[in-house]
């Protein structure tokens, strides 16, 4: 197929919207109306998704509500990457699944089907799957600490009022306690659950387009075009939804079938690996070689016909006898005589409950143990910059002798030196303060005495094992009965949301 002639906006601006975050409230609130309404309508595609709102915490939030990332050694390298000299990741079954939308999008290119000048005719990736860790770090470095050191530190005095670590952290708390709201979440969690944290982090989401998000002209320009809603069907095919507010993200959908097909493989026809070559593990992240693969083609009704590269394990029977199995080993249990899925791919709660089981892991257990290092670098990152402090003597209201001025040196510490002064029960007391905080629990001051009491209660029985355990046992009281997780029932795309927002 030749290139499409795409439709003029100038001649007929009615078309396109050209809603852009500067606009006013007025312009925006009617753009986005004709974009949602006529440029992007839900009939354009039955598998739209918005993480702009219903879908914001998809994959990034689990099905107890508790913050997540994913587990490294899920991870597998994406194939037709828009630079070849990084790589970039999803989950092992989300790669295999693009690695197939993609072919086939080119397959079409080339026989004419879709317009060659069409974004969809040679999708690369541009942004998938990155660490969370990375944009927290970035947001504490240049959103918590430059607040909390120019705002909060210089304000009323209070410089003068830090000489060591223990009046650093007092004027740490006053600032979570007073200004949190305003400024921001300061754990990973809160972080996580807050509108900062990328959702890509979830390895769930594949960018095929560096555009801004807020740029409704080069959504509609650009990917809006009259192969839009024929792509939209064939992402389906291979288990993608499409995000409506930013066309060229797709986004692993748990509720089709599709992708299932990918966790779970299907029927082998072939390999792409020679006869004699034999495979028995799955790669570690960052291995140069991706793992071979078997083939087959889709069981779901409609869809016989795609062909669908699937990944493959190797078992051994009483007998000794090999034999290849489809699919990925951690969704599957062994019931003689076959292999079965660990989860009822009829529900869509468990679908999500053995995914984040097998893939995620949470993030409450490291909250804590992160924060402290951010409180130990921003305090000897504030030393270096303000070693000496002045300060002046009270002046007795019968003394003749004016005011004294005196020099204090600030003194950095070690991570040894700061564990040795704050203990597990300042971290417990001090984690399940910040979490209150930033989970918004309106509850009575009586009540937070009484659960902060619970977990200290925890921690000392915990104490006659050992101290490790004591610790890894106040905290799980304080997560679980306390602070989260915030289980409201089966996890769905649309409820995701309604769980880390509800109070």
């Amino acid at each position: 197929m030749a290139n499409q002639r795409r439709i003029d906006p100038k001649a007929n601006p009615e078309l396109y919207s050209y809603g852009a975050n500067n606009l006013n409230s007025r312009e925006i609130f009617f753009e986005r109306l004709k974009y949602d309404t006529y440029v992007f309508p839900n009939y354009l595609a039955d598998n739209f998704v918005s993480t702009w709102t219903t879908e914001r915490y998809y994959g990034i939030v689990n099905n107890r509500g508790n913050s997540v990332y994913p587990n490294l050694r899920r991870l597998k390298s994406l194939r037709y990457s828009s630079d070849e000299s990084s790589t970039n990741y999803a989950l092992n079954f989300v790669a295999d699944a693009w690695h197939d939308f993609a072919k086939k999008a080119r397959e079409l290119a080339s026989q004419n089907v879709i317009f060659k000048n069409s974004p969809w005719a040679k999708p690369e990736v541009v942004k998938a799957w990155q660490p969370v860790q990375n944009a927290y770090d970035t947001y504490m470095r240049e959103e918590i600490y430059p607040v909390f050191y120019d705002n909060f530190i210089y304000s009323a005095g209070r410089n003068k009022k830090v000489k060591n670590i223990n009046d650093f952290i007092k004027q740490f708390d006053e600032f979570m306690q007073d200004h949190m709201v305003r400024t921001g979440p300061v754990t990973l969690s809160g972080f996580i659950e807050s509108v900062n944290a990328p959702m890509y982090s979830s390895g769930l989401v594949i960018e095929v387009a560096s555009d801004e998000y807020d740029d409704d002209f080069t959504k509609a320009y650009k990917f809006g075009d009259r192969n839009f809603s024929f792509i939209a069907s064939i992402a389906a095919q291979y288990g993608f939804s499409i995000d409506k507010n930013i066309p060229w993200r797709l986004v692993a959908d748990l509720r089709n079938p599709a992708m299932l097909e990918y966790m779970l493989g299907v029927p082998i026809e072939g390999f792409d690996i020679p006869d004699n070559v034999e495979y028995e593990c799955e790669p570690l992240i960052g291995d140069v070689e991706l793992p071979p693969m078997a083939y087959g083609y889709s069981q779901i009704p409609g869809l016989q016909n795609i062909r669908r590269n699937v990944a493959f394990f190797v078992y051994e029977d009483d007998q000794g006898n090999k034999f290849n199995e489809p699919g990925y080993r951690r969704y599957k249990v062994y019931n003689d005589p076959s292999w079965e899925p660990i989860f009822d791919v009829r529900s869509q709660s468990k679908t999500f409950e053995a995914l984040f089981g097998t893939d995620y892991e949470e993030t409450w257990l490291e909250d804590m143990n992160l924060l402290q290092n951010y409180i130990l670098f921003f305090y000897n990152y504030y030393v270096s910059l303000q070693p000496n402090v002045s300060d002046q003597t009270q002046v007795q209201f019968d003394s003749s002798c004016g005011p004294k001025t005196y020099t204090f040196t600030r003194q950095s510490l070690t991570p040894e030196q700061f564990a040795a002064m704050f203990g597990d029960r300042w971290k417990l007391k001090t984690y399940y303060i910040i979490r209150d905080k930033e989970r918004m629990r309106n509850i009575t001051l009586k009540r937070r005495m009484y659960e902060i009491q619970r977990v200290m209660n925890n921690y000392n029985l915990g104490l006659s094992i050992d101290t490790e355990t004591a610790y890894n046992r106040a905290l799980k009281v304080l997560q679980e009965d306390f602070i989260g997780p915030a289980d409201r029932g089966p996890l769905t795309l649309d409820r995701v949301g309604d769980i880390i927002n509800s109070k």
